[in-house]
């Protein structure tokens, strides 16, 4: 069973403030450096001949490993997802749920596995910028309530705890 919209947004809510801090800082440096730079390389470096694969920048590596420390990849059937065509280049992504950016992510990851170069050409469209700024734009607007309530320290009352089952509920409502 596919998980919900709701589900995906609650796996998002058990990665810690830190985490996401990380993977922003790595968002901000693949945005900086935009266009970003990847190939495809049939040589090694002494020139000998080796199967093609995708070399992406240090920001693309440190990205792909955010997502994973954030809990955004969704395990779904992502080969017949009907958003690869929806959200095409990015059109409409922007303003799609947030569970929608975190199933585009992994449709994209995954699909470099067996298509060298899927991060690269989606670079180059827009569309895994455009993934990457959606769920910026959800985690922003509930920052605050996942720093102090979701991953308040331990020793908090147990009303802060009370507020924080409270909270969890409201941020996964958000989108």
């Amino acid at each position: 069973m596919e998980p919900s919209d709701i589900d995906i947004k609650a796996q998002l809510l058990r990665a810690p403030p830190e985490r996401w801090r990380l993977l922003w800082f790595a968002v901000d440096d693949l945005l900086a450096e935009q266009p970003s730079p990847w190939e495809i390389r049939t040589q090694n470096a002494d020139g000998s001949l080796c199967m093609p694969f995708a070399r992406y920048s240090d920001a693309v590596e440190r990205v792909k490993a955010g997502l994973f420390q954030v809990n955004s990849r969704v395990s779904f059937e992502w080969p017949d997802w009907d958003g690869l065509e929806r959200y095409r280049g990015g059109k409409g992504l922007a303003a799609a749920p947030v569970a929608d950016a975190c199933r585009m992510l992994t449709a994209i990851i995954h699909d470099e596995r067996f298509h060298d170069g899927t991060i690269g050409r989606t670079l180059d469209d827009g569309t895994f910028q455009t993934a990457l700024l959606r769920l910026r734009g959800w985690y922003d607007d509930i920052a605050d309530i996942h720093a102090e309530y979701i991953h308040a320290p331990p020793s908090r009352s147990w009303i802060s705890r009370r507020i924080r089952s409270l909270r969890t509920y409201q941020a996964i409502r958000r989108d």
